[in-house]
């Protein structure tokens, strides 16, 4: 064992491990015995693939080889981008937004597919297919303005040429559609501006006939109730996941009454960013099979209405999503605290088996940083809650005294949330000598609606405090260097970034990706579906105006303490590439060094193998020079 200073460890991890052979895998299906996954890979320029595993013979193959990217834009975040049917799947293509099918009984490749959509300036999303149709939700983009949020219903076998029959339309935005066994109901979730889904929804349900709906009624939701994921089970009662309670919990409408299917104050939901998240599966005996949250991590269960109960399913993931169940098996993806995600398969209880993993590699479990619960006390008393990695590399020990230099890192959304899992681009940092903390700061999900709301109307405000005193707690604890303190996050995260670094003096380096720093640039440059999201987070508008401008990193440049490190995507449709320029420009305006690099041909997330190595790269530059670790200090 050699003895160097944190932060120059040697590490095996390099930053082209987090791109040659590693995917993102999402959107786990079944189809009778046969699974289903879509993998993002950066080696192909990003693109999504979709793949299937043969139960008969063991084998995974990939379905569409390039140029194939099966990915929607609806909401720009997409999701819901295939779905099966009896004997064939529908798919968006990225690139056209065209919906397309194929056989599944077809050879492997070379495919064929059929569009079944004209090549227009319309985009699908939240795919479900009942006997010859599929419903969708459809995002128009034909007229002047903002586009228009629809479900439609479109013929498997047609070309559809008047882009899709209107199931439902007159609200800002509508969900991913569920269709009853029987074909003679639709239910669905609609929402209207400045709410998000996880704010104020509604569950409506209707009749299905041939030429629309009749009787839409709403049974759930409402002002202050977030709806979502509706389903019906085989014998037609619809499920769907309420916050009523003031936690996601699962419920249920037998077309007479409705209610809770269990009592639990845990979340067994996440925020619907996307249009195909499956956060329960329902079973043909009546059961569900479900996902909540316990603190950091997730656990899952049979839940049994009929009987009241609630029966843990043992598993050694930390989180689950992409819940399936067919017969007398489930399906999910897991994440785990020692190794990459997986597709998992099999009984419920015992006996699943691996059936694809996001990399081939298990890592060396000495270089392995497990996750660790940290909370601590904000400036107002409040619990907030992280996930800290302590770092560790076998070959290497720092010197006597010598305490490590610690990277906190801000999530997105802000709605979203931190896992307590393995990754490489944590791994990446710990082999080297840092200690990361990942903040899951008031407005974070996964711990009730209250510890949700945090943040409303405090966005700059509660996320920074959390953030800033989550560093300090580890000061005081006597685990990380003060003297060696960065932060990053993307989007959300890089506003919290620039927000931190602009209030206090904390920090003294910092990378943002693609982060916001003009508050009210993003009510006119925004997408739809986010542009009216800092109403809630901030203030209204034009009346807040004021504390747009205070909460804005922009303004307050000059008072800006630490090294900033930019990076952004050109082709970024949810935080636009002006927002890091107007901070370079006004930094260099200021006299102040900064460094700025945009990635032509990325878009709000970095998918590109060339620009994940990088970034990377240039963020351990940025750290190791900052903290005096490198000749370039």
């Amino acid at each position: 064992m050699r003895t160097a200073s944190y932060g120059t460890w040697t590490s095996p991890i390099t930053p082209e491990s987090l791109t040659v052979g590693q995917t993102r895998i999402d959107e786990v299906r079944i189809d009778g015995p046969h699974t289903w996954w879509l993998e993002s890979r950066p080696w192909e320029k990003g693109r999504t693939a979709l793949v299937r595993h043969d139960a008969h013979t063991g084998q995974t193959h990939t379905v569409l080889e390039e140029p194939w990217n099966v990915r929607s834009r609806v909401h720009e975040y997409g999701g819901g981008a295939y779905a099966i049917g009896d004997g064939f799947l529908v798919f968006s293509d990225f690139w056209t937004g065209r919906l397309h099918r194929i056989s599944t009984h077809e050879s492997p490749t070379p495919l064929q597919p059929t569009p079944i959509t004209p090549q227009a300036m319309v985009r699908y999303g939240g795919l479900v297919v009942h006997e010859r149709h599929v419903y969708a939700v459809r995002e128009d983009h034909r007229g002047e303005g903002e586009p228009t949020n629809e479900l439609v219903r479109l013929d498997v076998d047609g070309t559809n040429e008047d882009t899709g029959l209107v199931i439902a339309s007159g609200s800002d935005f509508v969900s991913r559609p569920a269709v009853s066994p029987d074909g003679t109901q639709i239910a669905w979730v609609a929402w209207d501006h400045p709410n998000m889904p996880w704010d104020s929804t509604r569950l409506l349900v209707a009749d299905l006939v041939h030429d629309g709906v009749e009787h839409v009624r709403q049974i759930a939701g409402g002002d202050g109730i977030s709806v979502v994921q509706p389903r019906f089970g085989p014998d037609g009662t619809l499920w769907f996941v309420s916050d009523v309670s003031g936690y996601w919990n699962l419920h249920r409408h037998d077309g007479d009454t409705t209610g809770p299917a269990h009592s639990l104050a845990a979340d067994l939901a996440t925020p619907q960013w996307t249009l195909g998240q499956i956060d329960y599966a329902l079973r043909p005996d009546g059961t569900a099979l479900i996902r909540w949250y316990a603190g950091e991590t997730a656990r899952l269960g049979i839940l049994d209405p009929a009987a009241g109960s609630l029966t843990p399913v043992d598993d050694e993931g930390t989180v689950f999503d992409s819940l399936q169940a067919g017969g007398t098996e489930v399906a999910f993806r897991r994440l785990l605290a020692d190794r990459m995600p997986e597709v998992v398969r099999g009984p419920v209880h015992g006996g699943r088996r691996v059936i694809a993993a996001s990399s081939p590699q298990r890592p060396d479990p000495d270089y392995v940083s497990l996750p660790e619960v940290w909370s601590w006390q904000n400036s107002d008393g409040l619990v907030v809650h992280g996930i800290l990695y302590r770092p560790r590399n076998p070959e290497f020990s720092a010197p006597d005294r010598e305490l490590p230099p610690l990277i906190v890192r801000v999530h997105g959304g802000p709605t979203a949330r931190a896992e307590a899992s393995y990754a490489l681009a944590t791994q990446f940092w710990t082999t080297r000598g840092f200690a990361v903390l990942d903040v899951n700061y008031g407005g974070s999900t996964g711990y009730g609606r209250e510890y949700r709301d945090r943040l409303k109307g405090q966005w700059g405000v509660v996320d920074i405090d959390d953030t800033v005193t989550g560093a300090a707690s580890l000061v005081e604890a006597g685990l990380v260097d003060a003297r060696r303190l960065a932060i990053t996050g993307g989007s959300a995260g890089g506003y919290t970034v620039l927000r931190a670094m602009t209030t206090s003096d904390v920090f003294a380096a910092g990378t943002s990706y693609f982060g916001v720093s003009d508050l009210s640039g993003l009510l006119s440059e925004d997408h739809k579906f986010e542009s009216q999201y800092t109403v809630g987070l901030v203030a209204p508008w034009p009346e807040g105006e004021s504390v747009y401008r205070e909460r804005s990193p922009l303004t307050h440049l000059a008072s800006l303490h630490g090294e900033l490190l930019l990076l952004q995507g050109a082709d970024d449709m949810v935080v636009p590439a002006a927002q890091s320029q107007q901070v370079a420009d006004a930094m260099a305006a200021a006299g102040k060094h900064v460094e700025l690099v945009i990635y032509p041909g990325e878009g709000h997330g970095f998918r590109m193998a060339e620009t994940i190595v990088d970034s990377l790269e240039r963020e351990l530059r940025h750290y190791q020079r900052t903290f005096g670790l490198s000749d370039e200090a």
